[in-house]
């Protein structure tokens, strides 16, 4: 197994973001023992002045990563020459991630599939994060082709940008690639901006895992690619054999309970260990028959050798299934978890689900149980955060000092884990608001931060909120507000002794409010939880 970084702008062959990936790699738990070589590549270092010439993503920068995909074929090309059965994990950062995503467009003499195990890219400039933005290589359009990941990886590729890093794009939607270019290059000059935070905020350290999680533990079975026996959720007795390819299956015959046909997919997968049972790996599908205006969910859990464990039991709900979350499927602690939406009395289909729930699930000996999934009529329907007012002790019902657990019952959705530390995370509301975020400090709320990508609906009580001028601030709190240290942010801070150490700081650009924060005065700073 050979382990391959790949640097970015400004850094010699050494990243400290890569050498950081590559120790959280080398030391995960390893259920299968290949051994490990890592190579540094070594193509040359590359200035920002250089990438950026005259404020373009320019020639200098495509040819620069044309030299960087040689470097990197040329190390594959010859580690296999000397041992064919090499196979490959795949680390770049910035100039790094773009030349390999480069490298994994090109056509080769072997499949990808067959030899690269996992790929984690940070800060691509060739991302594309959908609705939310995209890398600045791609708006400029060099050398970029759908799909931003080839189909051929399935499941083996992990991407990570930031939210408001310009040069991966996510948060600049909205912006114009000119004022996406302006605020990177203003990102070369500030060592806080979130392009150059992937080795501080605990991106690395899930890089790493993430690698090791496609190669220690998936090494030998690619749950992307295999035949599994599925029921549809119980709409059968006998599972069907499903032979899935890039993660995608189509079930046909007898047995399929009066339907024609299954559609199935693979939508997500989780390694860990569980009491009784070891490193296990569990696997959520999603089953759609046809015909049929519905999708079904099953998740089935498989010992490292690949021979299935069982399954979670159907949800003993009336009408409609509730809707697995799969970006929150973990095993942690000893239990298998996933976020799971449940109907409620008014929502129907065309609606969707409204009521959230983290449900988890142990071994017994013989079959999983489940826990948290609550009858519906128990659990309160999620609050729209977008209708409630911003003050110093928090925002509706999420007030300074509750433990994250207390939060996500006030507002009726999880809140997971995210990058941050060590002493504070800034972390989302699961669906939104967008641009929300809640500090968190030792498991206690400290502040709540409004970005710049939020939507205007959100306000303080008193109605300020993103757009407002700084004449509005200033007239609104009048005499309870001051111009901090940098003369961009405005600070209000209520008097009274109830309020005391509690404040609102907005931060203004060409004098309207861009972002602001509120909690306690020690954590309202707008630098990212983890910055020093």
């Amino acid at each position: 197994m050979v382990f391959i970084g790949a640097h970015g702008l400004n850094e010699d062959w050494q990243s400290t973001t890569i050498e950081k990936t590559w120790q959280s790699f080398n030391s995960a738990p390893r259920s299968n023992g290949p051994s490990l070589k890592v190579i540094s590549l070594r193509y040359p270092k590359m200035t920002v002045s250089q990438f950026f010439r005259n404020e373009v993503v320019g020639s200098d920068a495509v040819s620069a990563t044309t030299v960087g995909v040689g470097f990197l074929n040329k190390e594959i090309r010859d580690a296999r020459a000397s041992c064919p059965s090499t196979r490959f994990v795949l680390a770049g950062y910035s100039e790094g991630a773009w030349i390999i995503d480069r490298y994994l467009r090109q056509k080769h003499d072997y499949n990808h599939r067959d030899v690269i195990g996992g790929v984690v890219l940070y800060g691509d400039p060739q991302a594309d994060n959908g609705s939310k933005g995209q890398g600045l290589a791609r708006r400029y359009g060099y050398g970029v082709s759908d799909p931003y990941i080839p189909d051929e990886l399935g499941g083996r590729v992990k991407t990570f940008c930031y939210d408001h890093d310009p040069i991966c794009g996510n948060g600049y939607e909205s912006q114009s690639t000119d004022a996406q270019m302006r605020a990177a290059l203003a990102c070369s000059s500030d060592a806080e901006c979130a392009h150059f935070r992937y080795a501080t905020r605990g991106a690395t350290e899930q890089g790493g895992r993430f690698l090791a999680s496609k190669t220690f533990t998936e090494g030998a079975i690619d749950w992307q690619h295999r035949t599994y026996g599925l029921t549809c959720d119980g709409i059968v007795d006998k599972p069907v054999q499903v032979a899935v390819r890039n993660g995608k299956g189509v079930a046909k015959g007898s047995g399929l309970g009066g339907y024609d046909h299954w559609e199935v997919a693979v939508q997500e997968t989780a390694s860990g260990r569980l009491p009784r049972l070891g490193n296990v790996t569990a696997v959520l599908f999603s089953c759609s028959p046809q015909p049929s205006n519905f999708v079904n969910q099953e998740l089935r859990v498989y010992r490292e050798d690949g021979h299935e464990v069982g399954r979670t039991p159907s949800f003993d709900v009336s009408g409609l299934p509730p809707e697995y979350q799969p970006e929150s499927l973990a095993v942690r602690d000893g239990r298998l978890a996933a976020d799971v939406k449940f109907y409620g009395p008014e929502d129907n289909h065309s609606t969707g689900p409204s009521i959230l729930r983290h449900v988890t699930w142990t071994w017994d000996g013989k079959r999983f149980v489940t826990h948290g999934a609550e009858p519906e009529a128990q659990v309160p329907k999620p609050v729209d955060l977008t209708q409630q007012a911003i003050t110093v002790n928090g925002i509706g019902p999420v007030e300074l000092g509750m433990s994250r657990a207390q939060a996500e019952k006030a507002v009726g959705a999880a809140i997971p884990e995210g990058p941050g530390g060590p002493d504070c995370t800034d972390l989302s509301i699961r669906g939104g608001p967008n641009g929300l975020l809640l500090r968190f400090a030792q498991d206690n709320l400290v502040a709540v931060y409004v970005l710049s990508s939020a939507s205007t609906s959100i306000s303080t009580a008193s109605g300020i909120h993103l757009g407002s001028t700084r004449a509005d601030v200033l007239r609104t709190y009048a005499n309870e507000v001051t111009v901090g240290e940098d003369p961009d942010e405005l600070i209000f801070e209520p008097a009274g002794s109830e309020f005391e150490g509690k404040v609102i700081k907005f931060h203004t650009t060409s004098d309207k409010v861009d972002s602001y924060i509120a909690g306690q005065r020690e954590w309202a700073e707008f630098l990212p939880c983890g910055s020093d």
